[in-house]
């Protein structure tokens, strides 16, 4: 640890015992349960919604969910869009620091849609893009480190790409497929967004439960979001026609990456004041690292993982916050097919959803 300070060495001891208790996965990750709709929604609430739901996982794939119909993803083949190989979010570098080697290449953690392509962000920093109406994808272009979110960011021009390994807000032109800017914000940062046309953005900061602000026209910090709620968060997202930004805080971890004593939630805070107004509990075993929202706003859809055999999709009333539709999302493919997950301690984790609204089949799988 040559040439470290006493800080920065610190934070590495605890980072390790952060990956430690995680490959245990002990103590507060108990048994899957499943909540269904009829015991979660009263009758005719459960919504009509049209699109394709892209969830960006860890097992290098994108699995789709056709919410018309909300069925499980139950065919390898036409239910899943393959990237790359499987990878782990606690290999390499978080915050800045070596956490283990790296054993694979590969995982996804999200992606951004703009007309018929995808473009990918992967857990090594490359992007991959993937045309979903040809079925073909690009050469990985290596742009950063280690990958969370993707996010098209205000006017359409660029796509952002938030790193966990350095703490940067990558600004990439799509159009030319090269960075335009590297801008330093956090520790470990997932997710970004904007308000005010484009004027004031918000940043999530996974390891210190930090929401950033900036002047989007300086890219400089003018005020943290903190709340005792949030210990270890993840992506975040704007409610349509609204002033809330959602919070994904499944609170893995207390402060210090000390072992999780918060339930997992989500935290919503007032854009126009910047104080946090509400804490949305979700249900047991539900740790949720993204939401989406249906263009009107009044339903949430929220992938999350629950440390077991499987990932799921739940869709939300946004305005009562009940659950009305829980499905499987992994195990309902991986059982089918005798699929063993080796990583992660045999968890299958997704982490970020982009929605294609309108979309009524599914496209080209490969």
């Amino acid at each position: 640890m040559g040439g470290e300070n006493e800080g920065e060495i610190e934070m590495k001891k605890i980072l390790l015992a952060a990956v430690a208790l995680a490959l245990m996965a002990g103590g507060y990750f108990v048994a899957n349960t499943h909540v269904t709709a009829a015991q979660a929604a009263e009758k005719g609430k459960v919504p009509h919604l049209v699109g394709i739901a892209f969830i960006s996982g860890e097992g290098g794939h994108i699995a789709m969910v056709n919410l018309a119909n909300m069925k499980s993803p139950s065919n390898i083949e036409k239910d899943r869009i393959v990237i790359t190989e499987a990878g782990s979010e606690m290999e390499g570098k978080i915050a800045g620091m070596t956490m283990s080697k790296v054993k694979t290449g590969g995982g996804i953690h999200g992606a951004a849609k703009i007309g018929d392509k995808l473009y990918v962000g992967m857990l090594d920093g490359g992007v991959v893009v993937y045309n979903l109406k040809t079925g073909q994808k690009s050469k990985k272009i290596q742009v950063g480190q280690k990958f969370c979110d993707a996010i098209v960011g205000p006017h359409g021009k660029h796509i952002y790409f938030e790193d966990m390994a350095d703490g940067h807000v990558y600004e990439w032109d799509y159009k030319t497929m090269k960075t335009v800017d590297s801008i330093p914000v956090g520790a470990a940062v997932c997710g970004i967004q904007w308000v005010n046309n484009g004027t004031k953005a918000y940043v999530s900061d996974m390891p210190t439960g930090t929401i950033y602000v900036l002047d989007w026209k300086t890219k400089k910090v003018i005020k943290k979001i903190t709340d005792p709620q949030m210990t270890f968060i993840h992506q975040i997202h704007l409610r349509p026609h609204s002033h809330q930004l959602w919070v994904a805080a499944p609170n893995e971890y207390d402060p210090g990456l000390k072992p999780a004593t918060h339930k997992s939630q989500i935290v919503v805070i007032d854009t126009r004041t910047d104080k946090v107004i509400d804490h949305i509990v979700l249900p047991p075993h539900r740790y949720s690292h993204d939401v989406a929202f249906s263009p009107d706003g009044k339903w949430a859809l929220i992938p999350a993982r629950t440390y077991q055999k499987d990932s799921r999709l739940m869709i939300m009333n946004a305005n009562t916050h009940k659950v009305v539709e829980d499905i499987s999302v992994c195990q309902s493919c991986h059982s089918k097919y005798g699929i063993e997950v080796k990583l992660a301690e045999g968890h299958p984790n997704l982490c970020g959803i982009t929605v294609a609204w309108g979309m009524k089949h599914k496209p080209v799988a490969q």
